[in-house]
């Protein structure tokens, strides 16, 4: 887990993002030594930068041509080590990659042109629940934490159903934000940067969610 020096918020987002120097390409960008890990209260380094990004893997049973351009959207998270700005990019991105594997999923078998949109989309592979709650690492840590709560309260208590824990639904939550983020991405009203985590954090819910299309 990464924390951000409170002081390198300004630097982050009052920055005019210019071409870089053909000095500098191999220079990396200044804005991602703002981020230290809490446990080493030191920035991130390379190759741990790398190292989640390949930690984030699309199964073999996805077709290639997606685990293709999985692989092309990794790449641009990666180089955003050398350019801070390229993490908002690899969000996008990662919606591009879900309706990619959606159209590949879900094939149009109408006549004419496919007028389907993401959201159509995911309204069909929920519907179909092609796309479940347990296939996400975040909704399983979620259920972990939960049922470590009501084992405690047990032992304070005596007694705790779980009927009184309140329940989740991942797949209807990437329903309806996937579409409205991808809209926000792709019709900007303003110059959006991402922090690291961020995006991070999309790519795994992208491939988590891909993977779930094809398991």
């Amino acid at each position: 887990m990464l924390f951000i020096r409170v002081a390198a918020v300004i630097t982050i987002f009052v920055h005019m993002e210019k071409l870089k120097p053909l000095s500098e390409v191999l220079r990396p960008d200044d804005r991602n030594s703002a981020f230290v890990r809490l446990d080493t209260l030191q920035p991130l380094t390379m190759a741990e930068h790398y190292a989640e990004i390949g930690a984030v893997v699309l199964d073999p049973q996805v077709p290639e041509d997606i685990r293709s351009y999985f692989a092309t959207i990794q790449n641009v998270y990666l180089y955003s080590w050398f350019a801070y700005d390229l993490y908002t990019v690899a969000e996008f991105l990662c919606f591009t990659a879900v309706e990619m594997a959606l159209r590949k999923r879900l094939p149009y078998n109408g006549i004419g042109k496919d007028k389907r949109t993401l959201q159509n989309l995911m309204d069909q592979a929920v519907s179909r629940k092609l796309i479940r709650d347990k296939a996400f690492s975040n909704v399983r840590i979620m259920r972990q934490n939960l049922a470590r709560d009501i084992r405690f309260r047990r032992a304070i208590s005596g007694r705790f159903p779980r009927s009184a824990m309140p329940k989740s639904n991942y797949a209807a939550v990437l329903q309806g934000s996937i579409p409205w983020l991808r809209n926000h991405h792709a019709h900007p009203r303003m110059h959006t940067i991402m922090f690291p985590g961020a995006a991070l954090s999309q790519l795994q819910v992208a491939s988590e969610l891909i993977n779930s299309l094809f398991a």
